[in-house]
């Protein structure tokens, strides 16, 4: 995650902070939105399966 997109992260965040906000609901949040970047960056890039794929592979192994 870039600098620019953390800061802009953590402005959204703290605006929805409410008094029974905890430090673990900010990581949590902030964790959520670097998962979503880098799950954009591998579908970008061609790095993702097919429903039919992902099935498989659990297929796979669950033997």
């Amino acid at each position: 995650m870039k600098d620019p997109v953390l800061k802009k992260y953590l402005i959204q965040i703290a605006e929805r902070l409410t008094p029974e906000s905890t430090l673990e609901d900010v990581y949590e949040q902030l964790s959520l939105l670097a998962d979503i970047d880098e799950s954009e960056l591998e579908e970008e890039k061609g790095e993702v399966l097919s429903h039919e794929e992902v099935t498989n592979k659990s297929r796979e192994l669950l033997k």
